[in-house]
C-alpha cells in the first residue's frame, strides 16, 4: 500500500513541478535556464519520497524507468519547452538524470548502499549542479574551458558549497554520533569530489557521473 502511495505522490509531484515551470516560463517569470534547473532541483526530491514510501526495489524503480522513456520522447518530439535547453539542443541531461536514479535505486534497494547515501548523490546533483548552472550562467565570467567542457569558476564554487551543505545535513541526520570534525571533513571531501567529477565530465554526462560518483565516494570513505 505504501509503495502505491509513493508512486502516486511521485507522479503528482513531478507533474506539478513541470506544470509550474511551464507556466512561469510562458509568463516570462522564468528564463529557459531557470525553468530547467527548477525542474532539475525539484525532481531530485523524488528520492525523499522513495525513502518514505518504497520498501521494494521494483516499486522504487518504476518512477525513474517511466521518466527515462517519457523524457526521451519529450526530448525527441520537443513536447515540453520547460525542460529543453535552447542553447544545447543535443543535451540529453533530462534522460540521463532518471537513468542515474534507476542505477542508484538498484544500488540502494538491491545493493550495499544505504538509502541516505543515495539521497546524498541525488541531492548533490539536484542542488549542487542546479544552483551551479544558475549562478554560473548569470554571474560567471571567469571560465574553465576544456574539450567538451565550459564551466565557470563561480559555478564550480557554488557546486562545492551546495554539495557540502547537503552532505553535512544528511550526516547530521543519519550519523548522529559523528563528530563535528568528521562531518566537516566528509562534507568538504565529498563536495570536492562531486565538484571535480562535475568539472571533468563532458557533454552533459554529469547527470549520471555526479550522483553515482558522489554516492560511491561517500559510501567508500565515510559511510
Amino acid at each position: 500500500m505504501y509503495d502505491l502511495i509513493g508512486l502516486a505522490a511521485a507522479y503528482a509531484m513531478i507533474i506539478a513541478v513541470i506544470a509550474i515551470a511551464g507556466l512561469l516560463l510562458r509568463n516570462g517569470l522564468f528564463t529557459p535556464t531557470l525553468s530547467r534547473k527548477f525542474i532539475h532541483i525539484s525532481v531530485a526530491h523524488w528520492w525523499l519520497i522513495a525513502m518514505l514510501f518504497h520498501t521494494r526495489a521494483l516499486f522504487a524503480a518504476i518512477g525513474p524507468a517511466t521518466f527515462i522513456v517519457f523524457n526521451w520522447i519529450a526530448y525527441r518530439r520537443h513536447l515540453l519547452a520547460a525542460m529543453e535547453d535552447p542553447e544545447h539542443r543535443r543535451n540529453l541531461g533530462t534522460v540521463y538524470f532518471p537513468i542515474s536514479l534507476l542505477i542508484l535505486v538498484l544500488l540502494c534497494y538491491g545493493g550495499p548502499l544505504p538509502l541516505y547515501v543515495g539521497a546524498i548523490g541525488v541531492l548533490v546533483m539536484g542542488y549542487g549542479d542546479g544552483l551551479a548552472s544558475v549562478v554560473g550562467s548569470r554571474w560567471g565570467r571567469l571560465r574553465i574551458t576544456l574539450p567538451g567542457i565550459d564551466k565557470s569558476v563561480l559555478g564550480s564554487a557554488t557546486m562545492f558549497l551546495a554539495s557540502g551543505v547537503v552532505v553535512a545535513l544528511f550526516m547530521l541526520r543519519f550519523q548522529p554520533t559523528a563528530t563535528t570534525s568528521l562531518v566537516l571533513t566528509a562534507a568538504a571531501a565529498t563536495a570536492a569530489a562531486a565538484t571535480l567529477i562535475e568539472l571533468a565530465t563532458p557533454f552533459g554526462f554529469d547527470n549520471i557521473t555526479v550522483p553515482i560518483g558522489t554516492a560511491l565516494f561517500f559510501f567508500v570513505v565515510f559511510a
